[in-house]
């Protein structure tokens, strides 16, 4: 091994320089303080008293709000936003709450109408710039009515081969556990939108059925879908078909961010199909030859890693041999002709051991830095000849991801590694209950304990849930799981987690991950190029208004003159663009475009310019949801309720209400009838028809004799909007997606008794929410000026005798004193099952930690 030089003269807030101060470190310490002065790094943990809920429940959650060296905000953001989106990225209600050091806790009423489904509560402050930043738990809402038809499907081939037979297998239950015999099925074969085949089974006596199909061997990029429903569609269910010829998408890591010819290589790289599910891969790397150079797999589905020997200057691709993304390649990252390769050997309690090959084997001046969150915690400028090792000092590191740069003399990012630093801090919860079983109405004590990693008692802040572990299912990550490495890095944590029990070693598994990713909202490349005077400060609390102008042949337009006019206001504002043809109104609301006109002319004000808004930060969060529960919708199973919790409490589970389907027309018909008919009313008559009354509908056959006679109540994506027909003129048919006219009693209650007539539910492609429908909300609840006041949970029941609780216990924002002790009571409810307490904490240090226990509620 060459001499390793290492001049170390001087040190300065945690930060070694040298004397002459002539290497880039001072520099890019300003660099990084300017930087995150103005785009400050902050995470967002959310637990909640349960994962699943039933309509008219209440959502019970608190936010941990760290910086990004994992510490409680104290001076950074004060306000958190929270929302709720349905599975298509629709927004169904939006809240704002205040943050105190680095705190906050919340509630979100369900609507006892809430279709069912899976929902994301969503949180983010206004240091989060991109949807892949914000906090998102997804909450499942589901009434469990007893006959709720439930289909178990398994696949004969887990991955289908297109052009070739596979079986679905099928057994149809409902949520009680009753089989359902001799029951007519429809199912439909499709690949996004397009429908391959479709048909009718019929269950045998046991209640199974099996179903043969056959994929095409072409695809048209979307996902191959099975949808199953019963006889009258009131019930579906979609499968996912995984084949091989589902679009991959494979990412490549090199260690240190580039390949290097004539360096040996490590190179990380992740596998998810398009729609973001990890998947296995078998391939084989060539050169342009197509001559193998090193063979393929994935240590576990989304993650593996290859070596290249000596990689030449020259491309190279993966090429699949294996099932998944049979035949596709993907080309490999350009070996650079010269530069530095790093390569990190171990990282253990008392330093980072890296390996540093320049391939020119020249003497370099470089300088080093560590940094996690927005600071610089180790830097060190040196002179290497040609090749040498460095060992890092982990003592002055902080615990948790931090991220290795080597730097040019210059200041030119040469090499750069993610590393995780394991100083064993963690906050220790014991969770001590009185019993380990209660009756009905019975109570007991519960202790909880602080410790750090030695044993020694602490104080903390955590949060407190009890609740029915049967409304658990879907686990929520730990505290430090989440904010020590998931919510910091791009790959999804999940790759891993699920495997560290397998084969490979968790230490070993646990660096191809970190070789294979990137800081979130981290790039030096943008920290480097940062001016604070050309610095957009303004957060997403506002968002502002942005977007390009071209002209008609799409070439983006410097100088042009921009004017954007508020339609509540008419107030006008006006700007140009620069020279990409964009244009920003940092300080603008963007709760809705819509409320805004925007124009573009030429810099001469002459020629009329076109203009494409960007959207929103809400609206990408919207695409961001809709796209992570098309992948958990993928994913999930269906199954029917434990036996002996279903028996053990009859309560809880209530037959469906009859749907009685009274449009007359099939829906893909009346989408077709709105796609080009020019008002609703034409439309609701095809439906049911109607004569107008006093500007009202008044359905055929329901006329009485009263002098004054009611109208059929109109209800727009669940707001009652009243029964006279001007509430119909501003919405344009091609901007719903479907009509439901019903005169039943039943549904007639849902929104009124003091109707008799009929409702006519319209229901939006893209639901929003209106003015009214947020003061709606508002008025239930208190408000600090723009910010929610959070409810009180409800220790006790209200009903005694239907006490069906399933969280038994919230206590979302309890301080423990250096004592490390706390206790409180819980009372059991009728619902006999186990109950989980879980408890989420952090301490003033930054330490984070977990703890459950479990107890049962018998007879």
């Amino acid at each position: 091994m060459k001499t390793l030089t290492l001049l170390v003269l001087g040190v300065f807030a945690g930060i070694v320089l040298s004397a002459q101060n002539q290497g880039p470190i001072p520099k890019l310490s300003q660099q990084m303080a300017d930087y995150f002065s103005y785009f400050p790094k902050e995470k967002v943990f959310i637990t909640t008293d349960k994962s699943q809920y039933k309509p008219g429940e209440t959502i019970w959650f608190r936010a941990f709000v760290t910086t990004g060296n994992h510490l409680p905000v104290a001076k950074g953001s004060d306000e958190l936003f929270v929302k709720l989106y349905d599975k298509k990225g629709t927004l169904v209600l939006s809240e704002i709450f205040r943050i105190k050091n680095g705190a906050t806790s919340g509630d979100v009423e369900i609507s006892p109408t809430i279709p069912k489904g899976n929902y994301s509560l969503v949180a983010y402050t206004s240091a989060h710039s991109s949807p892949e930043e914000v906090s998102l738990t997804t909450i499942c809402i589901n009434p469990q009515y007893s006959n709720q038809l439930v289909a178990e499907v398994v696949a004969k081939d887990s991955i289908s081969t297109a052009g070739e037979k596979n079986e679905l297998f099928i057994i149809l239950s409902e949520n009680s556990g009753e089989i359902q015999k001799n029951t007519q099925l429809r199912y439909q074969i499709m690949n996004g939108a397009d429908i391959i085949e479709k048909g009718k089974l019929k269950t045998d006596e046991r209640g199974k059925v099996t179903l043969p199909f056959t994929l095409p061997a072409k695809t048209n990029g979307e996902p191959f879908v099975c949808e199953l429903s019963d006889n009258k569609e009131e019930w579906k269910y979609e499968v996912f078909l995984p084949s091989n010829i589902d679009p991959l998408e494979v990412r490549f890591f090199p260690e240190g961010g580039n390949l290097i010819a004539g360096a040996p290589s490590k190179i990380g790289f992740t596998a998810f199909n398009k729609w973001g599910l990890a998947v296995e891969l078998e391939a084989s790397v060539l050169d342009q030859s197509g001559k193998s150079v090193s063979l393929v797999k994935t240590f576990t589905k989304g993650l593996g890693l290859f070596t290249i020997p000596n990689p030449e200057n020259q491309l190279y691709k993966l090429v699949i041999s294996g099932k998944n993304g049979q035949k596709q390649s993907f080309e490999l990252p350009a070996p650079l002709p010269d530069g530095l390769a790093l390569s990190v050997v171990k990282t253990d309690a008392g330093f980072i051991s890296a390996n540093l090959i320049f391939t020119d084997k020249q003497k370099h001046a470089i300088a080093l830095v560590v940094t996690q969150g927005n600071a610089i915690y180790w830097a060190a400028d040196m002179e290497i000849n040609g090749i040498g090792r460095i060992k890092i000092p982990t003592e002055t590191l902080p615990h948790g991801i931090n991220q290795l740069a080597v730097f040019s003399n210059e200041g030119h990012l040469l090499a750069q590694r993610i590393v995780f630093v394991d100083k064993k801090q963690e906050l220790k919860i014991d969770i001590q209950p009185e019993k380990n079983k209660l009756v009905a109405g019975e109570q007991m004590r519960v202790k909880i304990r602080l410790a750090d990693e030695a044993g020694q008692l602490i104080s903390g802040n955590v949060s407190v849930s009890v609740s029915d572990r049967q409304r658990n299912s879907t686990a929520q990550p730990p505290i430090n799981e989440c904010l020590l490495v998931a919510s910091g890095l791009e790959t999804p944590f999940s790759v891993v987690s699920g495997a560290f029990k397998g084969g490979i070693s968790p230490s070993v598994l646990f660096d191809v991950y970190l070789i294979a990713n990137r800081v979130k909202g981290f790039d030096w490349s943008k920290i480097k190029a940062f001016k604070p005077k050309n610095a957009n400060t303004s957060g997403v609390g506002t968002g502002g208004i942005s977007g390009i102008v071209t002209d008609k042949n799409e070439n983006k337009v410097n100088k042009a003159k921009v004017s954007l006019v508020n339609n509540k206001n008419m107030q006008l504002l006006t700007t140009t663009t620069n020279a990409d043809g964009r244009f920003s109104f940092p300080n603008q609301s963007t709760a809705s475009t819509e409320d805004f006109s925007v124009k573009a002319t030429d810099p001469e004000g002459k020629r009329e310019l076109k203009v494409v808004l960007n959207k929103n930060f809400e609206a990408r969060i919207g695409d961001f949801v809709s796209k992570n529960s098309q992948k958990y919708n993928f994913v999930r199973k269906n199954k029917v309720i434990d036996e002996t919790y279903f028996s053990s409490n009859p309560d809880l589970f209530t037959k469906a209400p009859k749907v009685v389907k009274t449009n007359t027309i099939a829906i893909d018909n009346q989408r077709r009838m709105l796609s080009t008919a020019t008002n609703l009313l034409d439309v609701i008559k095809s439906i049911k028809p109607y004569k107008i009354t006093n500007n009202q509908i008044v359905f055929v056959g329901s006329e009485n004799s009263i002098n004054y006679q009611g109208g059929a109540l109109i209800i727009l994506d669940g707001q009652q909007m009243g029964t006279d027909i001007s509430s119909l003129q501003n919405i344009s048919p091609i901007e719903v997606d479907y009509i439901n006219v019903s005169t039943n009693p039943m549904d007639i209650q849902r929104y009124t008794g003091l109707n008799s007539v009929g409702i006519i539910e319209i229901f939006m492609k893209k639901a929003k929410i209106t003015e009214s429908d947020s003061q709606a909300e508002k008025n239930s609840h208190n408000y600090d000026g723009a910010y929610r006041i959070p409810n009180l949970f409800p220790v006790e029941p209200v009903n005694l005798k239907r006490d069906n609780r399933t969280t038994l216990m919230w206590i979302p924002n309890q301080q423990v004193n250096e004592t490390g002790w706390f206790e409180f009571s819980v009372t059991a409810s009728k619902v006999l099952s186990d109950f989980v307490i879980e408890v989420q904490g952090i301490n003033e240090k930054g330490q984070m930690g977990s703890g459950k226990a479990v107890f049962s509620v018998t007879k």
